[in-house]
């Protein structure tokens, strides 16, 4: 008996915790939101979204072609700019610009921090440390950067910053360490300033996805990425991999596991991110894809070497490092 109100506690729950989020805050036309990595991917696609839905938007963007081909297809109310995360002097002008284009006394509803880059496939002694650096200098220190330069906007309007963290930020795949680190820091950084906002107000929210197949993840990319990153790797590193495994780790046969559980549904992205900005009451994160909350949260709580195995499992087809095979 005790079982069944539990039972019939824990879904009351959730359908009260479904029902409180449906409400969204209205007057879009009163809300300017900034967004970074507006080029391709998640941030273009929520730009035009926003725009659609009467919200002025600030959209950075990496390169002039992302930029003209956003303006081409986007109203008045959509400015796209150039925006470089990883230098600080490219920040400050986006902030320069922004200002000028807000109406007098008026701050931004929302930080979108979407920019991001994967550029690094393989063991971690492959990944020479300026990769790592690369990685965090984006992911990381670009998203705090951009945050604290543009903080007393969202503060002037009690708004919220919304940071694109990843399930590879609440566990690590062992190929992906310098984008793993790049994300566990998002993690901790948007976990700090959630709680310091709340007396002014402010709202910090983390976006959390699977792996979903956008340009990121694709699978030349990655073979390409792989390749790239054992031929950079120390010559006595490669020797002791050896070729068999880079070949491995750079063919289709290695992606498999990933990708193929990987979600084309991108619009649940988009729709995580309009609830955070939008929504009347967000959630603090949003976990999105099935293999994100079926498969690798529910592993990271496993004792260390059950989950280590479940990986090895998974890919039981890698060859051993040739020195180790000998």
């Amino acid at each position: 008996m005790f079982l069944v109100y539990v039972i019939g506690f824990f879904v009351l729950y959730k359908l009260i915790d479904r029902l409180v989020r449906i409400p969204m805050i209205g007057r879009y036309a009163d809300r300017y939101i900034l967004i970074t990595g507006c080029d391709t991917g998640f941030g273009n696609l929520l730009a035009k979204r926003l725009d659609q839905l009467g919200c002025h938007v600030f959209a950075g963007c990496f390169s002039e072609k992302g930029e003209t081909d956003l303006k081409k297809v986007s109203s008045e109310r959509l400015h796209a700019f150039s925006l470089d995360v990883s230098n600080t002097e490219s920040i400050q002008k986006a902030l320069a610009f922004v200002k000028s284009k807000l109406p007098e006394g008026k701050g931004l509803w929302g930080i979108v921090n979407n920019a991001g880059i994967l550029s690094s496939l393989g063991p971690p002694e492959w990944i020479r440390l300026e990769d790592y650096k690369l990685h965090c200098d984006v992911n990381l220190w670009g998203v705090i950067n951009t945050t604290l330069e543009f903080l007393p906007l969202i503060k002037k309007q009690k708004g919220r910053v919304v940071n694109i963290a990843s399930i590879a930020g609440l566990t690590t795949f062992a190929d992906f360490a310098p984008y793993c680190i790049s994300k566990h820091g998002v993690e901790v950084f948007t976990d700090s300033i959630r709680r310091r906002l709340r007396p002014f107000g402010c709202k910090a929210i983390l976006i959390e996805p699977g792996v979903h197949k956008t340009a990121i993840v694709g699978e030349d990319r990655l073979i390409s990425w792989a390749r790239k990153t054992f031929d950079k790797a120390k010559p006595d590193v490669r020797e002791e991999y050896g070729e068999k495994y880079a070949n491995y780790l750079s063919s289709k046969d290695a992606l498999q596991g990933l990708l193929s559980k990987g979600s084309e549904r991108i619009s649940d992205v988009i729709d995580a991110y309009e609830h955070a900005l939008l929504g009347c009451f967000p959630r603090a994160r949003y976990l999105i894809g099935w293999d994100a909350v079926y498969m690798y949260m529910p592993i990271q709580y496993l004792p260390e070497w059950l989950g280590d195995w479940i990986y090895e499992l998974v890919d039981k087809n890698r060859p051993l490092p040739a020195s180790v095979s000998k």
